[in-house]
């Protein structure tokens, strides 16, 4: 029998078999990550923690927060128009034009797998109309949905603003509430897709090394910076 555990880091650290024995017994681990929380998926038993619950900026882990908001509010099929916003984006691409019509799971895709900060924006403006209603709305349903209450987001794709901040903590609650989505799992374990947009065709991988293998772990299934792995229930 197999039963999920979620790992949430604010910055990359390598991930031990330390880690399968902090259960049953306080561990120090060495981890170069400012904040981290381990937690079981299953009960919300908090297995590991440094540093849970001081307020950091998450850069683009919110795009985990946007998506299952997205999910769970949007048409995973309906079309959205990408605005000049969006497609100006600073940082990580899916090099998006103005006026491209993309499928709003196609969006959620590009952005998390690829950390597209212009889908993740496309995303914003088609579920709520400007950033500041979607923030506005993202941060009511982190809270009433998900039950964080030290997280504050004015933007989808985490871009840096000194109101931009959440918690490991906060971090592990929302990414374990978002794996338990099909949709959401799904997309957070793809590795490889094949992306066809209006201006840029490619191949996108996913960022995470430890899911792609360059650091093997064989049990670990989905993330970014934030970890999903399997572990045997014995």
């Amino acid at each position: 029998m197999k039963k999920f555990v979620s790992c949430t880091i604010i910055l990359l650290f390598l991930f031990t078999t330390q880690i399968k024995t902090c259960a049953a017994e306080p561990v120090q681990l060495d981890l170069k990550s400012e904040g981290a929380v381990l937690l079981d998926s299953d009960t919300g038993a908090v297995l590991y923690a440094k540093n849970a619950n001081e307020k950091m900026y998450p850069a683009s882990l919110t795009k985990i927060a946007t998506a299952i908001y997205a999910i769970e509010k949007g048409n995973l099929g309906g079309i959205v128009t990408v605005s000049k916003n969006a497609a100006s984006q600073d940082g990580t691409r899916v090099y998006l034009n103005e006026g491209e019509q993309a499928p709003l799971q196609k969006l959620i895709q590009g952005m998390l797998i690829n950390s597209g900060n212009d889908a993740a924006m496309a995303i914003a403006e088609h579920l709520d109309g400007t950033v500041d209603h979607f923030a506005e709305n993202l941060n009511n349903y982190l809270k009433n949905n998900i039950g964080v209450n030290n997280t504050h987001f004015t933007n989808p794709n985490g871009l840096f603003d000194e109101n931009h901040y959440t918690t490991a903590m906060d971090l592990a609650i929302i990414t374990n509430y978002a794996i338990k989505n099909p949709v959401f799992a799904e997309i957070f374990g793809t590795k490889v897709l094949e992306w066809q947009g209006q201006s840029w065709a490619s191949t996108l991988y996913t960022h995470h090394r430890m899911l792609k293998g360059e650091l093997p772990y064989p049990e670990v299934t989905g993330g970014r910076r934030v970890i999903q792995m399997k572990q045997n229930k014995h």
